[in-house]
C-alpha cells in the first residue's frame, strides 16, 4: 500500500529526498558542485528543492510514512511552471564561479529535452529517490507500477527526463522508450528523456 505524503510532510519528504540522492552519489549533483568546499550543503538545498518547489497538485507518495522511497509525479496538464523556488541560489552561495554556469547548463538540457516529451495529457515523473540502504528490495517498482497502471487505464503516457544510463536501462525493463538523449556541455553527464505509451 502506498503512502500518500501530505503537504504537511514536504520538508521531511524533501530531507529523504536529499538523504537518497547525496548517499547514491547522484552525478548531476556531482557535476554542479564538485569544487565546492561546502558541497554537501549545496547538494543538500538542491536535492530538497526539486521536492520543496513542486505545486500542492503534484501527487507526492512514499513507500511508508518512514519515506525510505519517495516519488513525486505530475499530474495531466501540470508542468513546471507551478513551480515555487522556496530557497533560490545565488551567486555569493557559490566559491566557484563556474557553478552557476554547470547548473544552467544543467538547466537547459532539461528545458530543451521537456520538448520531446510531447504535448499532449501525460502524466510526468518528476523524481523517483531511493534511500541507499533500501536499494535493490523494489521499492521504486512498488512507486511507479501503480501510476503505470492509472495512467494505462486513463490511456494516457507516462514520461519522465533521467540522467543515468542505469536508471535508463531500469525504465526500460518498464517500458519507457527513449525519446532523446542530450550531454551537459563540459562535461561527462548525459540526461534522456523517456515515454510510455
Amino acid at each position: 500500500m502506498l503512502h500518500e505524503v501530505p503537504l504537511s510532510r514536504i520538508d521531511e519528504m524533501a530531507d529523504a529526498s536529499a538523504k537518497a540522492f547525496i548517499g547514491n552519489n547522484d552525478p548531476i549533483g556531482n557535476f554542479m558542485f564538485q569544487n565546492e568546499p561546502d558541497h554537501l550543503v549545496l547538494k543538500k538545498r538542491f536535492f530538497r528543492s526539486l521536492v520543496a518547489s513542486c505545486s500542492p497538485k503534484a501527487v507526492r507518495q512514499a513507500i511508508s510514512p518512514a519515506m525510505e522511497t519517495v516519488s513525486i509525479w505530475f499530474p495531466p496538464g501540470m508542468d513546471h511552471s507551478e513551480d515555487r523556488d522556496v530557497d533560490p541560489f545565488n551567486a555569493q552561495d557559490f566559491a566557484d564561479p563556474e557553478t552557476i554556469g554547470k547548473m544552467k547548463a544543467v538547466n537547459d538540457a532539461i528545458t530543451v529535452l521537456t520538448k520531446y516529451l510531447g504535448q499532449e495529457p501525460q502524466w510526468y515523473l518528476h523524481l523517483v529517490a531511493v534511500r541507499p540502504q533500501f536499494k535493490g528490495q523494489g521499492h521504486s517498482s512498488q512507486l511507479i507500477r501503480p501510476m503505470m497502471a492509472r495512467a494505462e487505464r486513463e490511456k494516457l503516457p507516462c514520461t519522465l527526463i533521467t540522467q543515468s544510463m542505469e536508471n535508463v536501462l531500469k525504465y526500460e525493463h518498464w517500458g519507457f522508450k527513449v525519446a532523446k538523449e542530450m550531454s551537459v556541455p563540459d562535461s561527462h553527464e548525459k540526461f534522456y528523456s523517456m515515454r510510455k505509451n
